[in-house]
């Protein structure tokens, strides 16, 4: 019986190894695979699952785990790698976004820890992410914002919600990727409520 099932195991690995992988499979198609399944379809989902994971400090996909006044500078490169260089004086390490994975811009206080996430969204099929939340979807989904204002350089609108600890501020706008006449969330801020 032993000598069988050891056969059935030789053999069904033997045979997987040649039949069921194939070189043009590399590792990093499986990785990317693995990422884009773990970014949630449509606005509604997207805006659900930053809008729980915000209660904890964090943001979700690739940034998940990395939590506002506990991660440091380190912590975030260990994770995500090198920034791209920094273009202007805001002081946030910048990642692109990238093959369908969200961009995100992190900023760090006078310790090096995170007092900051932003959250840019995907630049393909903007409309299946924060390109699709709309005021109206950030009502229906979170109720009434906490306070909204104008950002005087750009604008647009800020819409605050309160997180626990934390607040979300979606940055609302006219992005023309999407639609010259309807306004959508831009990108969206996380930080330390009252900072």
């Amino acid at each position: 019986m032993k000598k069988t099932a050891a056969f059935l195991v030789t053999a069904s690995l033997a045979s997987s190894t040649l039949f069921a992988f194939s070189p043009a499979i590399s590792a990093h198609a499986l990785t990317q695979t693995q990422a884009e399944q773990s970014i949630p379809q449509g606005p509604k989902a997207a805006l659900n699952s930053i809008y729980q994971l915000a209660h904890k400090g964090q943001m979700p996909y690739y940034a998940e785990g990395l939590k506002i006044g506990v991660q440091t500078k380190k912590d975030v490169r260990h994770k995500l790698g090198q920034p791209y260089p920094a273009t202007d004086q805001s002081g946030f390490d910048l990642y692109h976004a990238e093959m369908g994975n969200p961009g995100f811009a992190f900023h760090y206080d006078k310790k090096g820890k995170i007092n900051e996430i932003r959250y840019f969204g995907t630049n393909v099929e903007k409309d299946t992410n924060i390109g699709g939340m709309t005021p109206s979807l950030l009502k229906k989904q979170l109720g009434p914002a906490d306070s909204v204002s104008t950002i005087p350089q750009t604008k647009e609108k800020k819409y605050v919600y309160q997180t626990g600890d934390y607040e979300l501020e979606f940055v609302v706008g006219h992005d023309p990727d999407i639609s010259q006449h309807e306004l959508s969330v831009v990108h969206i801020n996380l930080i330390k409520a009252g900072s």
